[in-house]
């Protein structure tokens, strides 16, 4: 009987050694992750919706591939800029393509896009609705 009684308080004591070592590597493991969480410069998913001025910027990158011109200069100064419902962005502006010949053409054009969560500075972070160009 006090075998019995001896051998069931090893077992316990070995599977609250167990757990308490569990616990400790778990604790560690989370300390680690907000540590790196904190030393991280990702925060800035944190912060809200995209303004104009990030909206644009991605707007850019999604019109540069539509032009055939290799000089293109976008009028920034005179973007108009709407947020419609469901992270819907549009935005209407202009630029100009000079060509090789000298001649230079202004397009306007209205694209519209879709904040998909994330980062806005990253294209993976939007989708293009649509584009059109005048």
């Amino acid at each position: 009987m006090e075998k019995d009684y001896l051998k069931a308080k090893q077992i316990k004591k070995e599977s609250a050694k167990t757990a308490v070592w569990l616990l400790v590597a778990f604790g560690i493991v989370f300390v680690f992750i907000l540590v790196k969480i904190a030393n991280s410069n990702s925060m800035s998913v944190f912060n809200g919706l995209p303004d104009s001025d990030a909206a644009y910027a991605m707007a850019k990158l999604y019109i540069r591939p539509a032009v055939r011109s290799t000089n293109v200069t976008f009028h920034d100064d005179s973007y108009k800029f709407a947020k419609k419902s469901d992270s819907v962005y549009v935005i209407k502006s202009s630029y100009s393509a000079r060509e090789s010949d000298g001649q230079s053409t202004t397009t306007y054009f209205t694209i519209s896009m879709r904040y998909m969560g994330g980062s806005a500075k990253k294209e993976e972070s939007w989708k293009l609705l649509d584009l059109n160009q005048e």
